[in-house]
């Protein structure tokens, strides 16, 4: 699949933190981590997926690797971004969820980032982080009628939303 909002939307939000992070660099460390749930394999057949976060959660840099907190950002280029509340990450790390929603509330991005759960949990790379004990939730926007298809090209993504979503996590970054 082409995957420019499915893939390519989460790795342009990295690029464009790690030219932030370099004009202006944070108080505290960054790890940035490119792994895609779709490694190799499908969901449906259960087998060879999340293999880039399993095995990053097996294999943490350090036996005290623990950052503050981490966010998966996925699918989060849409034109009609509506980002939920992903279920894993309430019940597993609250405390991660209020903190972005509450920075895109404080940003004016509540329009994007809404306040409700998704109607079931989304299987994705942070799972594998959540059991290894890490802050880690989902940011998606799986509302997204292109998804896993060869549709998903670049005029169904907006530089907006883009933009929405990189004012976020720049400031979660601060």
């Amino acid at each position: 699949m082409p995957g420019a909002n499915d893939g390519a939307s989460g790795v342009g939000l990295f690029v464009a933190l790690g030219d932030a992070l370099k004009k202006a660099p944070p108080a505290v460390g960054v790890d940035l981590l490119f792994v895609d749930g779709e490694d190799y394999g499908s969901f449906d057949a259960n087998t060879d997926v999340l293999m880039g976060s399993t095995y990053f959660a097996s294999h943490l840099p350090s036996p005290s690797y623990r950052p503050i907190f981490g966010v998966l950002w996925d699918m989060i280029g849409d034109k009609d971004l509506q980002i939920k509340k992903e279920q894993i990450s309430v019940s597993q790390a609250p405390e991660v969820v209020s903190r972005v929603w509450d920075t895109a509330k404080e940003a004016g991005h509540d329009d994007v980032f809404v306040d409700q759960v998704t109607p079931y949990p989304i299987t994705d790379d942070h799972v594998p982080l959540l059991k290894a004990g890490l802050r880690v939730i989902d940011v998606i926007d799986l509302d997204y009628p292109y998804h896993h298809r060869p549709s998903d090209t670049l005029d169904k993504i907006s530089a907006k939303s883009l933009s929405i979503v990189g004012d976020v996590a720049e400031a979660l970054l601060r």
